[in-house]
């Protein structure tokens, strides 16, 4: 068992390529995860950061949760999305505020590589046995109750999240379409890389081939 100082750097170096991820596909501008859609469309529409709506849907979803689990609403949540959304406006509006990518090719490049940033930091700081982000403790939510694998359930909820987006007409794209796709992919095949790493899981799901 790892020790708590040990967990809580492999947590906090999750959340921040996690956040790296968000920002890098915000900069590639071919579109960006839904869940981030949304979060830039209500930041655009109503005020407010995009990290502090980070911080208030990820409130909601903690509710969401919990009627699906049909357990007390775990507000150890907070946690995570209190950080994430530090880190977010940390990079969007400090480190990569003047990072501005013009040429398509390298827009899709940067776009890639914030999917696989993304998909890499969550597998990473699941690891760690803390508390997890909302929107990921949806995806475990609804792996419980039905036995899913990872990457259908984590499909599932970037579907919601799309539909989301599009309602509060956020900055969707070929970008958004691709995430919805293929995150749950990336979130999968990392899942699989560690675990043959020998790096254990802090929770039970179904391998890619269940």
């Amino acid at each position: 068992m790892p020790s708590l100082v040990k967990r809580c750097l492999i947590y906090l170096a999750g959340l921040f390529i996690l956040s790296s991820g968000v920002v890098l596909m915000i900069k590639s501008n071919v579109g960006i995860a839904p869940w981030d859609a949304l979060n830039v469309a209500l930041s655009e529409r109503i005020g407010l950061t995009v990290g502090s709506w980070v911080f208030i849907v990820g409130g909601i979803l903690i509710f969401v949760n919990s009627i699906i689990r049909r357990r007390v609403p775990n507000l150890t949540g907070l946690i995570p999305i209190l950080i994430i959304g530090l880190f977010v406006d940390l990079l969007n509006l400090g480190l990569l505020s003047s990072m501005e990518v013009q040429p398509l090719v390298l827009r899709w490049v940067l776009f890639v590589g914030g999917l696989s940033v993304l998909a890499l930091g969550i597998v990473i700081y699941l690891r760690a046995s803390l508390p997890t982000v909302p929107n990921d403790e949806l995806m475990l939510a609804i792996t419980e109750r039905t036995g899913w694998g990872i990457h259908v359930t984590k499909t599932i909820g970037e579907i919601a999240a799309f539909i989301l987006a599009v309602m509060w007409q956020g900055p969707v794209g070929l970008g958004t379409i691709i995430v919805v796709l293929c995150l749950g992919l990336f979130v999968g095949l990392f899942d699989q890389l560690l675990s043959k790493a020998g790096v254990p899981r802090s929770f039970t799901v179904r391998s890619m081939d269940e």
